[in-house]
């Protein structure tokens, strides 16, 4: 309570010092010390040795940690979790300067720790661009200006789902709660339960377990029930029996988890017997169904959340049937063009798409999106979406969407520029008005150093080729694509070697920009092996040399392992590349 009291206290002070720049440290000396209460949340305790750690990395000087309890001083930075207003959520927080102090303070596991970041990175210039390289100013004096700023995230679910961003330090500084390696210090997140993250039927009611005894648990397709890739009969009622029951274990074993997914296979044969048939009739679509056994699972758990996806054959709304308060629809784009924003591209997978959007919104109180980044038939392929990255996220803000999770590549580091799009998506996910052309280009400066340019002027040219060609990207399109024209590929192999020559003294940027070239050279090399040419050796080897030092383990969702790709590549001796 003594840092509500203080804050009380010290308000008459707010209009004396409007105006008034809190000098934060000088000359590698400060006269301000942490203070956080001794029973603050653990992320919040954290929050406290982060600020510590990263104001000695600009200042020079180490901020004391102090309890609550000790004296009160004339120069404190307070971090507080119980004076927040529930106006802020879970995840929202303040930061106010007050007199010489300045309070920062949030609800939730995650708020005020979410309030050091937004400090660090808002207002002092941090940036956490990767898991290994960040962007720490140096000040040899620190000023803060006068703040009463409130942030509250606009989305609830924020994942941006790729291998390269999955690290829990990153995804805490970058003010991401998706990741499954946030851990009690780091906040937590949004964290399904365990097993039941996506795509569960097979989890909750296993084939092998009910089929031989009861095959009317599942699927009828053409008149005949179906083992293999099958989907549940979800009008059932000893179905749905059943998956309250194997969900109430599932709680019972993961009792604090966020959300639990129930879920279709990820394949199609929705059951077409007749009750089930009937219903997606009645409704216009087969999601009915399914929307019938996740709303009759959600009213036995109403403390709970319950998750399912519309997918591929349950994507389109119903008509009428509303999922319950506690249901979470998490609706897919994955037939979509991802080379123009979704709702201006004029192809029907896309118009389809954004119907259903928009009918889904009419009926849900909680609506998530599962929005794809990348070429998940081949991971390395140029994939030209960068420019749509901000339009589509503020697409699914103007439609009430309240989380999304962004997937790339998320099997394997350092796919097709994935570390780039995965920080240039979390800075849109925790703030849909951020610019994401700045984004690109700190990122590029941060990571690539003096071959930003040169990268940026890639980006930029596979860029204005889809965009003045208005051609059509979609995630498993064939490396033969109309994108990468000869042309297109020689002046990129151009600006990569450029890249390469004027970071040639920093060895390690050098090494960062070998591995982002391995995307092109996997354009190059299968541009030849699928229409029978030849295929560089000098080409290869650089290839081959950016795999093993970047670690890619993955060329394809799947079984498609890296190691096996290199070994059926045959590459002829010749003049480099």
């Amino acid at each position: 309570m003594r840092t509500i009291l203080l804050l009380t206290i010290l308000m008459p002070l707010v209009a004396h010092a409007a105006g008034h720049r809190l000098l934060l440290a000088h000359n590698g000396h400060s006269r301000y010390r942490i203070v956080v209460a001794d029973n603050a949340a653990p992320a919040t305790k954290r929050a406290a040795t982060e600020l510590q750690r990263f104001f000695k990395e600009m200042t020079g000087t180490e901020l004391k940690i102090v309890s609550d309890r000790a004296p009160a001083s004339y120069f404190q930075i307070h971090l507080g979790d119980r004076a927040a207003a529930k106006t802020l959520g879970d995840e929202g927080y303040t930061l106010k300067t007050v007199g010489n102090h300045l309070v920062i303070t949030g609800r939730g596991p995650r708020g005020t720790m979410y309030g050091v970041y937004g400090l660090l990175e808002d207002h002092l210039g941090c940036r956490w661009f990767t898991p290994q390289v960040s962007r720490i100013p140096r000040y040899r004096t620190l000023r803060l200006r006068s703040l009463d700023e409130r942030v509250v995230p606009v989305l609830e679910y924020r994942d941006p789902f790729v291998f390269d961003c999955l690290d829990a330090d990153w995804s805490a500084r970058n003010r991401m709660n998706g990741s499954w390696q946030l851990t009690t210090e780091h906040g937590g997140g949004v964290r399904f339960g365990t097993g039941l993250f996506v795509h569960t039927f097979n989890v909750l009611v296993p084939p092998d377990q009910y089929f031989a005894a009861h095959p009317e648990y599942f699927a009828e397709i053409n008149g005949q029930r179906v083992k293999d890739q099958t989907q549940l009969c979800c009008t059932n009622e000893e179905v749905i029996r059943l998956v309250i029951a194997a969900l109430r274990e599932r709680i019972r074993q993961d009792p604090d988890a966020t959300v639990y997914s129930v879920s279709q296979n990820d394949w199609g044969n929705h059951c077409q017997c007749a009750p089930c048939r009937q219903l997606a009739e009645q409704e216009g679509t087969p999601a009915a169904p399914l929307l019938h056994l996740v709303n009759e699972v959600a009213r036995a758990f109403p403390d709970k959340t319950i998750e399912t996806l519309a997918y591929q054959w349950s994507r389109k709304p119903p008509r009428t049937m509303k999922p319950l308060a506690n249901v979470i629809i998490r609706l897919c784009s994955i037939e979509c063009c991802f080379s123009h924003p979704l709702d201006e591209c004029r192809r029907q997978e896309n118009r389809a798409f954004v119907a259903d959007l928009q009918g889904w919104t009419r009926l849900c109180d909680r609506l998530w999106v599962w929005n794809y980044e990348t070429n998940f038939a081949h991971y390395l392929l140029p994939f030209p979406n960068y420019h749509v990255w901000d339009a589509n996220i503020r697409f699914f803000v103007r439609h009430h969407v309240r989380g999304l999770l962004t997937q790339d590549n998320y099997q394997s580091p350092n796919g097709e520029l994935s570390a780039l799009g995965g920080y240039v998506r979390a800075k849109l996910l925790w703030n849909p008005d951020a610019d994401a052309h700045r984004a690109t280009d700190e990122f590029l400066a941060g990571v690539y150093g003096a071959a930003a340019k040169p990268i940026r002027a890639y980006l930029d040219l596979l860029t204005r080729k889809v965009v003045a060609e208005n051609l059509h990207i979609h995630i498993n399109d064939p490396p033969v694509t109309a994108y990468l024209t000869e042309d297109i590929l020689t002046r990129a192999d151009a600006l990569w070697d450029e890249a390469e020559a004027v970071v040639a003294g920093d060895a390690a940027t050098l090494e960062r920009v070998r591995v982002a070239r391995a995307s092109l050279d996997y354009a190059f090399i299968e541009r030849a092996r699928q229409s029978g040419q030849p295929i560089l050796l000098a080409r290869v080897a650089r290839f081959a040399h950016a795999i093993e030092t970047g670690g890619i383990t993955r060329f394809r969702e799947g079984n498609g392992e890296m190691e096996s790709y290199l070994k059926a590549l045959k590459p002829v001796r010749t003049s480099p590349p």
